[in-house]
């Protein structure tokens, strides 16, 4: 088993600007009342309503984010097995406890998460509903995918998926992404930033790898896809240690940690800012543990935190860092990654998109061919006609074709 040290200490790293084009990019705060659910352990309080406070400025969003509409944040529609009626309004006791298995988890059970007053126990309820349909295919095989609040998380959901094949008594290897905007972690084939297809081609590749999913303080109920196109800031201000997350995922799957032989941490683009909140609240580098790490178009002002991550102990002993760079900076880049490239030295492996084959109907095939496709990527030329594999645009290429990606390229991605 490879043993990561968790005592190191690292100077402070100003961060650098933050580009305002993008839609993930924070240029300003995302402002959410939660009453006390966005910062509550778990078994934290109970009450609070939640309001999305948007970011309006069109110049700080990406182009395609100009052109959608924002999702409701919690619906009043529910969605009832027949026959049966969740309690209104009430907690469900032992949700902050509880590991649900998707695959068996009844409707009224999700309907009685849905209906609690508790934010976090409502996000569980969708996490599970969404995952349920996401991985349907999955699930009728086998594969595993448990849910539980996290304390390591904030309280917030967090979903482990394991292969049908996995071998709990063998080494394992254990990948814990964090998303950006408009995506949730119960994401269908053919969402965006494309991370269900990359999940299933690793699963398929290693049946031994373990992903763990976190999700944010502000996930919408409805999950990006080819019949909806999502568009939400994802706030991860409920991030207590990434360390802690995948230890107690591991647990609530089954998984044994001193099992775990390599550790991946990904983020995508706001999932960044996972990176800096972790080393803000604790410039030690101890919360954040990994082999390798992937930054998927994230540096929105987390370049800072990632550097400073890798003069602590625990960023000394990563093997890879790698940065898949689509529009950070614009097209070509403006050398936000240059401190990172210091820092990790020959450790560091940067992929530029630009570098790369052009898509096709091989490396990112249509998955969805409907005319009800809520997001339109042009397959025959006439409108919303289907859906790729991932958005074509080189932000979402980044995770759609780089997420986990096994052998490694080499240097410039080539």
């Amino acid at each position: 088993m490879t043993t990561l040290s968790l005592v190191g200490a690292g100077g402070t790293t100003p961060a650098l600007p933050e580009a305002a084009m993008h839609q993930d990019a924070p240029a300003h705060h995302v402002g959410l009342d939660l009453g006390n659910g966005n910062t509550a352990a778990l078994g934290g309080a109970h009450g609070g309503g939640d309001s999305l406070a948007l970011l309006t400025a069109g110049h700080d969003l990406h182009p395609l984010a100009q052109q959608q509409q924002q999702a409701a944040y919690f619906g009043n529609g529910i969605n009832q097995a027949a026959g049966t009626k969740a309690p209104a309004h009430k907690l469900v006791p032992d949700a902050a406890t509880r590991t649900y298995d998707v695959a068996t988890t009844t409707q009224a059970e999700i309907d009685a998460l849905k209906n609690s007053p508790n934010p976090q126990q409502q996000r569980l309820g969708h996490t599970i509903e969404n995952a349920k349909v996401a991985y349907a295919d999955l699930l009728d095989n086998n594969i595993k995918i448990a849910a539980a609040l996290n304390a390591g998380n904030g309280g917030e959901p967090v979903l482990t998926i394991t292969s049908e094949d996995f071998k709990y008594t063998q080494p394992t290897r254990v990948h814990t992404h964090y998303h950006g905007d408009n995506a949730t972690v119960g994401d269908p084939v053919g969402s965006k930033a494309g991370q269900n297809s990359r999940i299933r081609e690793t699963l398929a590749r290693d049946p031994q790898m373990v992903f763990v999913l976190p999700e944010c303080s502000n996930a919408t109920p409805t999950a990006d896809g080819p019949k909806n196109d999502n568009y939400y800031h994802a706030d991860w201000s409920n991030v207590k240690s990434q360390a802690d997350t995948t230890d107690l995922a591991l647990k609530a799957a089954g998984a044994y940690k001193q099992n775990v032989v390599q550790e991946t941490v990904s983020v995508h683009s706001r999932g960044g800012e996972v990176i800096r909140k972790l080393m803000n609240a604790d410039p030690s580098g101890k919360s954040l543990r990994a082999n390798r790490l992937e930054l998927h178009d994230s540096l929105y002002g987390s370049q800072g935190a990632v550097a400073q991550w890798g003069r602590t102990d625990n960023g000394k002993h990563v093997s890879n860092v790698i940065y898949v760079h689509g529009t950070n900076g614009g097209v070509k880049g403006d050398g936000r990654d240059r401190e990172i490239a210091k820092t990790f030295k020959d450790k560091y492996i940067p992929i530029d998109i630009s570098h790369q084959k052009p898509l096709n109907d091989e490396n990112n095939p249509v998955v969805y061919d409907g005319k009800d496709a809520k997001r339109d990527d042009h397959i025959h030329g006439k409108g919303h006609e289907g859906v790729r594999r991932f958005h074509p645009d080189p932000h979402y290429q980044t995770t759609g074709r780089f997420l986990g990606i096994w052998p490694l390229p080499n240097r410039g991605g080539s």
